[in-house]
């Protein structure tokens, strides 16, 4: 990955959960075994942070990346900066819904190329083109009776995308 956000290493499965670059790896958050549950209690972990920061923690969750936590945070009607401890029970099912429904769609689409990103065969992923607020600055939200505009903030070096109505 030319912006260093991953390597390849081969380990033998019965090594893995000993491996220093795979022991402080949060959860797999598209295993079955995740539950709303274990979800809750990872991101109270960090109960003072802004939910964007933790959802980026691959020590807490691993695989969520800024286009994902960004989408995610749309599909649960909450503000990237909104700190963890001042998130609902139901708003926090609902972000895990949204989790793996934005997670799977990303799969679905063959990933997301707004970067660099080609799979296997050397194809761009699609699921640039189905945002609903990452990289959509200035547009209309398009959450059904929301009459709201995505915008951008900086944060931690990258951006959040985010709609100035709906998430709160």
């Amino acid at each position: 990955d030319v912006r260093k956000f991953a390597t390849v290493s081969y380990v033998a499965t019965k090594d893995i959960q000993d491996d220093i670059r795979f022991k402080y790896l949060g959860p797999e958050p598209l295993d079955k075994t995740f539950t709303a549950k274990i979800f809750f209690e990872q991101l109270v972990k960090r109960p003072n942070a802004p939910i964007k920061q933790v959802l980026l923690d691959q020590n807490i969750i691993a695989g969520i990346g800024n286009i994902y936590s960004d989408e995610m945070l749309w599909l649960a009607d909450i503000h990237p900066l909104r700190k963890v401890k001042d998130i609902t029970m139901t708003e926090m099912n609902k972000l895990y819904e949204g989790m793996k429904s934005a997670l799977q769609k990303g799969i679905d689409f063959g990933g997301d190329s707004t970067s660099d990103y080609r799979d296997i065969t050397g194809e761009r992923g699609k699921f640039q083109g189905k945002h609903e607020a990452y990289r959509r600055t200035g547009e209309r939200c398009r959450k059904k009776g929301c009459k709201g505009t995505i915008i951008r903030i900086p944060f931690m070096g990258r951006g959040a995308h985010f709609c100035d109505t709906h998430q709160k």
